[in-house]
């Protein structure tokens, strides 16, 4: 009777994918698991699989912040597509860190076939999380996790396409208010903006590069004691998503600041909100139907077990709006 290691050897596999194929434990390709099985018929060894677990056809979807309508959008467009392709897709809203780990677990326990992760879970949260046998996909960052993928955002594109359009405008003391760097999504945004300021010969000053927590209530407590302290050349705020622009845009009204002939405003998403709000914000526009599509589209194949390369999203513009103007010509350079 061979050994795993010996059939491992023959299929040029891991003693891990052959347990895999044996077992049922985890998706294998269809290539790996064919390799496995050719070399079990030559080593004389007949397949004995235990019986498959069902499929519950139901995925879910874990997100940060249940408030921010980028998430609704998103998922709106996931869920239909789940529906289409035979699934049902589960919302889960993550509030503390801790929770992830727990969702995680209950949802293997439960049967959920697939996971999409859109929480910005860091790396020893996820080894502990990883004892699960979920194939996962993550919207943004990537993870050296087995059976899992990523949907990749063009962030550091479209901050350099809002930065622009206000140094198109005049501004150039322009505030950038972020979420922690250490996150990929906002570190490219980041890096999007010092694009555009280098292109345009300026020096980024990083007292004017925020990192905070990007809600509404957080942005909008922000705004009162920077606007309200001392503004000073600051005639622009560009934003890393929709909520906080929205506490900016209010914290301005509240301060009797004029938004756009005082202080320009752009956000990150382009959700619905922006056409509500007074003036409708200018915001950077992601296809967020094609987000949610292809983000369902990739996990289902991760459940059936094929290969799955990581997806990148080129798509990006540039909604503009009445909350941007040209800088006041009073306004010195």
């Amino acid at each position: 009777m061979a050994t795993l290691k010996e059939i491992a050897q023959r299929a040029g596999v891991s003693i891990t994918t052959v347990s895999h194929v044996l077992n049922g434990t985890r998706p294998v390709s269809t290539e790996l698991k064919k390799r496995v099985l050719e070399a079990m018929e030559a080593l004389g060894v007949e397949p004995r699989f235990p019986t498959r677990k069902r499929s519950s056809q139901l995925v879910a979807m874990l997100i940060d912040d249940i408030f921010n309508p980028f998430f609704t959008e998103v998922f709106a467009a996931a869920e239909a597509t789940a529906r289409s392709m035979g699934y049902h897709l589960l919302l889960l809203h993550s509030i503390e860190r801790g929770s992830d780990l727990l969702y995680l677990r209950d949802l293997e326990e439960k049967s959920v076939d697939g996971l999409i992760v859109a929480t910005r879970l860091g790396i020893a949260h996820l080894k502990k999380a990883f004892s699960t046998k979920l194939p996962m996909v993550f919207l943004g960052g990537s993870f050296d996790v087995p059976f899992s993928t990523s949907v990749f955002l063009p962030d550091k594109e479209g901050a350099y396409l809002a930065t622009k359009h206000l140094l198109e405008l005049g501004h150039r003391d322009i505030l950038c208010l972020g979420g922690p760097a250490k996150f990929s999504l906002f570190r490219e945004r980041f890096e999007g903006y010092v694009k555009a300021l280098t292109e345009w010969d300026l020096a980024p000053n990083p007292q004017l590069m925020v990192e905070m927590r990007l809600t509404f209530e957080e942005a909008y407590r922000f705004g009162r004691e920077f606007l309200g302290r001392a503004q000073g050349n600051v005639t622009a705020v560009f934003t890393h998503n929709d909520p906080s622009a929205l506490g900016i845009l209010k914290a301005a009204q509240d301060l009797g600041i004029d938004v756009p002939r005082e202080l320009s405003v752009v956000g990150f998403d382009n959700t619905y909100v922006t056409r509500f709000t007074q003036p409708p914000l200018t915001s950077v526009d992601l296809p967020k139907k094609i987000i949610g599509k292809r983000l369902v589209e990739l996990l289902i194949r991760l459940i059936q077990g094929h290969n799955v390369e990581p997806c990148f999203i080129e798509e990006v513009s540039l909604s503009v709006k009445a909350s941007t103007a040209p800088r006041r010509k009073e306004e010195k350079p």
